[in-house]
């Protein structure tokens, strides 16, 4: 790249990598603007398993199959889980099942607390001044317009949220948008859908 030996790339890319997924996690705490914890999480997911070959809304799958394999075990079974979703097209960790995949190394038990910690099921829908929001019981709501961010737990019903009211000198004001945090695992709405799954 540029002339620059791939692996004297290595080190920066592993500190990059450690210092997007803290700045991921930081959504459902509200201490980053909402898109940045959405993107953030979904490069440093990418760059930990670049031999893959990832794009842009690997990210989800890729934390999934990363949560399916101990530690140790991560480095050969998560390519194999990661192959093995798609090639059935799956690209985001939505699906129903509630049998952990045949490469999964988790008990059962922790599987299921798993499933639970996803943002699937989440939806979005975008109205002129609100959002219809649906999401996990628990889950950290963030809505946005330009630098303002609003954020609430959810109860698990469907609500109605009004979008916060933007600071009149932000030049950004008017630019809108939304995200559902669950314990690591995200949904966005708008331009962040792109970062929901992988096709």
């Amino acid at each position: 790249m540029l002339g620059i030996p791939a692996e004297s790339l290595t080190p920066v890319l592993d500190e990059a990598q450690r210092y997007l997924a803290w700045l991921g996690s930081q959504g459902e705490l509200g201490t980053v603007h909402p898109w940045a914890a959405v993107v953030a999480a979904d490069l440093a997911e990418r760059i930990r398993w670049r031999a893959l070959g990832p794009d842009r809304g690997a990210g989800r799958l890729l934390w999934m199959c990363g949560r399916m394999a101990t530690p140790q075990l991560a480095p050969r079974l998560v390519p194999r889980m990661w192959r093995a979703a798609r090639d059935r097209g799956i690209g985001a960790p939505d699906w129903t099942g509630t049998a952990p995949p045949r490469d999964s190394s988790i008990t059962p038990a922790r599987y299921q607390a798993l499933l639970r910690q996803r943002a699937t099921g989440s939806a979005l829908t975008r109205h002129s001044g609100s959002l219809r929001v649906e999401a996990p019981q628990g889950a950290v709501i963030c809505l946005w317009d330009g630098a303002t961010t609003i954020r609430y737990v959810s109860d698990g019903t469907p609500a109605i949220v009004d979008y916060p009211a933007g600071d009149r000198d932000d030049s950004s004001r008017g630019r809108r948008g939304g995200a559902v945090f669950t314990r690591g695992d995200h949904h966005g709405a708008g331009w962040l859908a792109s970062y929901n799954g992988y096709s």
